[in-house]
């Protein structure tokens, strides 16, 4: 069984710095990238997939149905969707390699602090911590919280009209398997952890023996 991550890409100063923090988790990488955003990688665990021009709007769900409607999906594997700016605690994926629920929602923590610059999401920085389905509902979930096996993702696809669209797709993921789901409220993902002066500090840490990503140069 493999895990594979499905990554909306286009933030190439990171590049450097996912890739050396991804490689021990032993996972397959797919950054979904437009022709002008592909970048030069020789690495057996990244998976580039370069698509063509889509029409503006929601572009990073649009990226995540173009791996969907396009991909070999395998059914009896985990596959999870990473925004291109977030990150994983440590251990994370040998957790998720123990499971074998079809869904598994996880939490996600989201710093300290709120970003006051033009054009970042001013969301709030508590945690999104999902102890059952009740909180497995938009405007209370990301999209990088859900982890799913192949069978399940070939039925699944977002939306783009609206900004909670990944609340929509976990609604309809709940709508349509209830009885399918495992929840590990103690695991977590870091949204947003490369955004400018969302994580100023250690106050955001829920573990304290986390050890976080250092940033890195260029390839």
């Amino acid at each position: 069984m493999k895990i594979h991550v499905i990554c909306p890409f286009m933030r190439h100063h990171l590049l450097p710095t996912l890739l050396n923090y991804l490689e021990p988790m032993s996972i397959e990488w797919y950054p979904i990238v437009l022709e002008e955003e592909k970048f030069e990688v020789n690495l057996e665990w990244v998976h580039q997939i370069v698509i063509p021009n889509l029409p503006e709007g929601g572009l990073g769900y649009k990226k995540v149905n173009w791996f969907i409607e396009t991909q070999e999906i395998v059914n009896e594997d985990y596959y999870c969707i990473m925004g291109d700016d977030d990150i994983y605690e440590q251990g994370f994926f040998d957790v998720i390699k123990t499971q074998t629920s079809k869904i598994i929602y996880v939490s996600m923590s989201r710093g300290n602090a709120i970003p006051t610059y033009e054009g970042v999401t001013p969301h709030a920085t508590h945690p999104l911590i999902i102890n059952n389905l009740n909180d497995v509902r938009r405007y209370n979930i990301n999209f990088a919280q859900y982890i799913m096996k192949g069978e399940i993702l070939k039925q699944m696809k977002f939306g783009w009209v609206i900004n909670c669209e990944d609340g929509i797709f976990a609604e309809d993921l709940k709508e349509k398997f209830p009885n399918d789901c495992t929840f590990i409220p103690n695991l977590f993902v870091f949204g947003n952890y490369f955004e400018p002066e969302r994580y100023t500090n250690n106050e955001w840490k829920i573990k304290s023996h986390w050890e976080l990503p250092q940033y890195k140069g260029n390839l």
